[in-house]
């Protein structure tokens, strides 16, 4: 389709506006009258003058700043909007004050008795809802009080009171899960033990002994070399410390001595005849 001229188009919009009827306005007089139902009855009365301690606080800061300069109405006007926030319930808690509330003192002591508890755990013993539960956990992690170690279900809470180090936190993050912590068991009975092994004693097969196998060598607790075809696991030294704290072996169950490494091979012989 060609579009049309320029010329055209200014033709037709003239057109079109001189065809609008113009308006105008002549003077004609007008008339005043009342605008209620009747007039107003009695004295009009004269706005009563008051005094500068008659208004209030808010009203006398603005007064008094305006009396200064005008832009520092705002910082006055700011403080209580801040104000007005803090009375609705948003407020900023103290470091001090961290524990005041029943709720949150609750849930640290709860945290601070149970390390490594989860939180539909933390939700059962507390009685605490859920998103009353999740506000004061992030209260609670933001002022550091408490830390939390792995992600979506696996998350575990523990005091941060420098009481435990992160290789700490991984072991007894791993010990919750009962065949990592079978696992666990059989390396710091009997050192140097290869997936095959472990499987027959675990019951497990081979690739779930790998996932395990896998995320503990990834926290460096254990080590992993390789004999031949066969993949072999070792307890690193600061990983078997830190299990025979938690589990509370001695040197002697956990540094591999004879009678120990004849329950392994036992075991191990059962399964695997």
């Amino acid at each position: 389709m060609k579009p049309w001229p320029v010329r055209a188009v200014a033709l037709i919009i003239f057109i079109a506006l001189a065809c609008v009827p113009a308006v105008t306005a002549s003077y004609g007089g007008y008339s005043v009258a009342p605008g209620g139902a009747g007039a107003v009855q009695g004295q009009p009365q004269d706005p009563v003058p008051i005094s500068f301690f008659d208004l209030t606080l808010r009203e006398m800061l603005i007064a008094v700043a305006l009396s200064f300069c005008p832009v520092l109405a705002y910082p006055v006007e700011i403080f209580f909007y801040l104000k007005l926030l803090a009375a609705l319930g948003y407020r900023k808690v103290g470091q001090n004050a961290i524990l005041w509330n029943r709720n949150r003192r609750e849930i640290f002591a709860c945290i601070a008795a149970n390390p490594g508890v989860r939180f539909t755990a933390l939700e059962r013993m507390t009685g605490i809802k859920e998103g009353t539960l999740k506000y004061h956990l992030l209260i609670l992690e933001a002022k550091r009080r408490i830390v939390s170690f792995g992600s979506g279900r696996s998350l575990r809470y523990f005091e941060n009171n420098g009481r435990y180090s992160e290789l700490e936190k991984k072991v007894f993050f791993h010990l919750q899960n009962p065949t990592t912590r079978r696992i666990l068991e059989i390396l710091a009975a009997s050192p140097e033990v290869s997936r095959k092994d472990i499987a027959g004693i675990v019951g497990i097969a081979g690739p779930s002994i790998t996932w395990h196998t896998r995320r503990l060598t990834g926290d460096g607790i254990i080590s992993t070399s390789k004999k031949g075809k066969a993949v072999r696991y070792t307890f690193c030294p600061a990983g078997l410390n830190v299990f025979r704290q938690f589990t509370g072996e001695g040197a002697g169950a956990s540094s591999g001595s004879a009678d120990s490494r004849m329950s392994w091979r036992e075991q191990s012989s059962k399964h695997n005849p």
